[in-house]
């Protein structure tokens, strides 16, 4: 489905001028935050941007490029993180819908006028004060969700790649954080180190 049907039609649905994606990346990883972001496109994107897909169909170069895109022709571009503190104190799920939120509100914001939010997943995010609705898949659907995703998944791969030269040994640049056998392996060598996600189990086995 064209992105830009769908995000015509949530307009219509919604009564709203704007519309906001939000996505998410790095809510699986052992290590790294959770980077949200949320993105309030022009109705009438350029060709190159309505081009955007779901940020995990596309290869790292593709990604850089619509980013870009993204950066140049976005209305607002916010972003929202989880560090691992969080993501330990408070749950994975619950710091991720937090962070959306945040993200949420605050593009919102900066484009002014009524919004709607279109949050990629199977949850609302809670006590969010913008009208919503959750899509799942909702990158691969609506446009503004995917230019939402590649943003939030650009920032952490930068994120990720400045841990490695922090806390090098883990491999951080190559896997982000993911529960690679390298990572295992260096978890299990070095131990896990501050950017590591404690409840997480295969970091807590290796706190024993």
């Amino acid at each position: 489905m064209d992105g830009r049907r769908f995000d015509a039609a949530a307009r219509i649905r919604a009564g709203a001028a704007r519309l906001v994606g939000v996505d998410e990346a790095g809510r699986g990883p052992l290590a790294g935050p959770v980077v949200v972001a949320a993105v309030v496109l022009p109705e009438r994107p350029s060709a190159g941007l309505a081009a955007a897909r779901d940020s995990k169909t596309l290869t790292p170069r593709a990604r850089e490029r619509f980013y870009g895109l993204v950066r140049r022709e976005a209305v607002a571009v916010s972003l929202a993180w989880a560090h691992p503190a969080a993501v330990d104190r408070d749950n994975i799920l619950r710091a991720t819908l937090a962070a959306m939120g945040r993200a949420a509100r605050r593009a919102a914001a900066k484009a002014g006028g009524p919004a709607h939010a279109i949050v990629d997943g199977p949850r609302r995010v809670p006590g969010l004060e913008l009208s919503q609705e959750a899509v799942v898949d909702g990158d691969a659907k609506s446009l503004c969700a995917a230019a939402a995703g590649i943003v939030a998944k650009v920032v952490r791969d930068r994120w990720m790649a400045r841990l490695e030269r922090r806390y090098p040994g883990y491999g951080f640049a190559r896997h982000k954080g993911y529960g690679t056998s390298a990572h295992a392996a260096a978890l299990k060598r070095l131990g896990p180190c501050a950017a590591h996600r404690r409840s997480f189990a295969p970091v807590a086995e290796a706190l024993r």
